[in-house]
């Protein structure tokens, strides 16, 4: 340990085209060689140090120099900015400059969260020689969002991340002598209007970001640009076989990306480029939301006392990480491959994979008289196969969607993440709840999800949201995981097809993963509707290409649960999971 470190400021790293990309440097206040920790980011070097799952001064107290720099067009960097551009060969030409520092032993790692982990996989792809770990957390699996795979818009998400993405923007524009009082005027009104703005339609005319490269942007985001450039499948993620080095996942149960934290370690075990890599894999998931602390609370619950003041563990984590890649040595706690947060009981576990190898796949079914509209309706939730039952019916109005209660939502807007009671929810005609009878034992349900629905609609395009809930001897119904999709990409985002009005389909409804034990006495509740606003786009229900539409459209919603239809989630249910 180290008893003193230095901080040096606006250290130019040149990369192949000239541009001059500055970084600050925390590292050990001595005349040694030590192994670097790469953070790269678009949000201010100088406000980035104190990361939730790894701070620059820990790591440099940990014997690191850690280098936070920012990338291309922001803050102290020279260049232009454009989101969500590819910036993999930056990445590879960063790490190489800070492998010949004087200060680096010729051992880098990466870290960082959110985009800046986004940075990472592509940096990694690239393949840069001295590279020899990352640690992406709450970091998407592939270009485009979780929510976004299955085809809706992060809407919220999208307005207010764009918000605070231009303001840096409009001050360079300025500073080459551009007039931007009335720009900025606008984007200071959409900061903190994100809920007006996203009521705006259409929405592709939002005038709020009329910086040129961010308004093509936010169009793209919110119509089909996002995969503009995927061709494949595979396209839809990082592309794991030519990453060559281990990686640590860490993300929380209430983030926005915690189906891409699953979805990176699975698929670096199975594909990454070498044996390393596939067998450097590690994964920590605990209760938390994206972007504010790993706190022992989210939303309406507190997790008890081992989920609190967690973080120095956290980072004793991913140093042990990068000890035994940058540093080849043991050090600090035991990694295993898989440590996560159990909810309802609050205990962490281990797990040498995922999904857990004890699993047991229970189906449980949808059933009702044809009135599980409201939670005081008939839907029942059961392991018994439907055999001739009604379908239930309710009515989407774009005018008077159901509106966003916790989730998975990115805290940087007018949402609050984590979960929530309910029940204002669950008493519109337009949600259809599905409830089990009391748990008579304590049900640990760990593991992905996915629910199997079928429907029909009067409309062309439509939505289907579901919520699996947690449901208090009190009556109070906590959200735990959540899925939508649109019907449109039914069978997948490169394969758009409008659906034909009164058709009965099968929607596979992607819920990421949980884990947690309902407990004795609680009951298991899903919730079907069409429209989780303003965490998502409405689905104007005509048709149209998404963004276009002023005005939608009411739709009829028809959900079967019948011999010949029978919907229902496969629960990944773990034996004796809460002794």
């Amino acid at each position: 340990m180290n008893n003193s470190i230095r901080i040096d400021r606006d250290i130019p790293l040149v990369i192949r085209d000239g541009v001059v990309l500055r970084a600050d440097v925390y590292r050990p206040d001595d005349n040694n060689k030590h192994p670097a920790i790469v953070t790269r980011t678009p949000y201010n070097k100088t406000l980035s140090g104190n990361g939730d799952y790894l701070s620059a001064v820990h790591a440099a107290f940990a014997g690191y120099a850690f280098v936070i720099q920012d990338t291309r067009g922001r803050f102290a960097s020279e260049g232009e900015f454009i989101p969500m551009m590819p910036e993999g060969l930056d990445g590879y030409d960063t790490i190489e400059a800070v492998a010949a520092e004087s200060w680096c032993d010729g051992n880098v790692g990466m870290a960082g969260s959110s985009y800046l982990g986004r940075l990472q996989w592509q940096t990694a792809v690239e393949a840069p020689p001295h590279l020899k770990a990352i640690a992406p957390s709450i970091a998407n699996a592939g270009p485009i969002s979780d929510t976004r795979i299955n085809g809706p818009a992060d809407l919220e998400q999208s307005i207010s991340w764009f918000a605070t993405m231009a303001v840096d923007m409009v001050n360079k524009l300025e500073k080459q002598g551009q007039d931007v009082s009335r720009m900025r005027e606008m984007l200071t009104w959409a900061q903190f209007n994100v809920g007006e703005v996203c009521n705006y339609l259409p929405l592709n005319n939002i005038p709020y970001f009329q910086v040129e490269s961010l308004s093509n942007v936010f169009k793209a985001r919110l119509g089909d640009g996002d995969w503009a450039n995927i061709s494949s499948k595979e396209d839809l993620y990082w592309h794991f076989n030519k990453i060559k080095v281990p990686c640590f996942h860490s993300g929380g149960w209430y983030d926005i990306f915690t189906g891409s934290l699953f979805t990176g370690f699975i698929k670096m075990r199975e594909q990454g480029g070498s044996e390393q890599a596939r067998e450097g894999q590690y994964l920590l998931c605990g209760p938390w939301v994206h972007g504010r602390g790993l706190l022992a609370y989210a939303g309406g619950l507190h997790f008890g006392p081992v989920s609190s003041g967690v973080a120095a563990l956290v980072m004793e984590r991913h140093i042990a990480f990068f000890d035994k890649y940058l540093r080849g040595i043991e050090s600090g706690p035991e990694l295993r491959p898989v440590r996560y947060f159990v909810m309802g009981i609050n205990r962490w576990r281990d797990a040498d994979a995922w999904p857990l190898p004890q699993t047991e796949w229970q189906r449980f079914f949808l059933h009702s008289k044809g009135r599980s509209n409201t939670s005081a309706g008939d839907g029942l939730l059961s392991r018994e196969s439907p055999g001739a039952e009604p379908p239930d019916i309710y009515v989407y109005d774009p005018r008077f969607p159901v509106r966003t209660l916790g989730g998975r939502i990115l805290p940087s807007g007018s949402l609050v993440p984590g979960p929530f009671n309910q029940n204002p929810v669950e008493k519109r005609s337009d949600v259809l709840c599905y409830t089990s009878p009391e748990l008579k034992e304590n049900f640990e349900v760990t593991g992905p999800l996915v629910v199997h629905l079928f429907a029909s609609t009067s409309a062309r395009d439509t939505d289907f949201t579901v919520k699996l809930i947690d449901v208090y001897p009190d009556g109070s119904a906590f959200n735990v995981s959540e899925g939508c999709i649109r019907s449109r990409y039914r069978k997948s985002v490169l394969q758009p097809e409008l659906i034909n009005p009164g058709e009965v389909y099968e929607y596979l409804i992607d819920m990421a993963a949980t884990s947690i034990v309902f407990r004795r006495s609680h009951h298991i509740r899903i919730d079907i509707t069409s429209s989780n606003f303003p965490r998502i786009d409405r689905n104007m229900n005509t048709g149209n290409p998404s963004g276009e539409d002023t005005e939608g459209v009411p739709a009829l919603q028809t959900i079967y649960h019948q011999s010949e239809y029978s919907s229902y989630i496969d629960l990944p249910v773990i034996p004796d999971g809460s002794s």
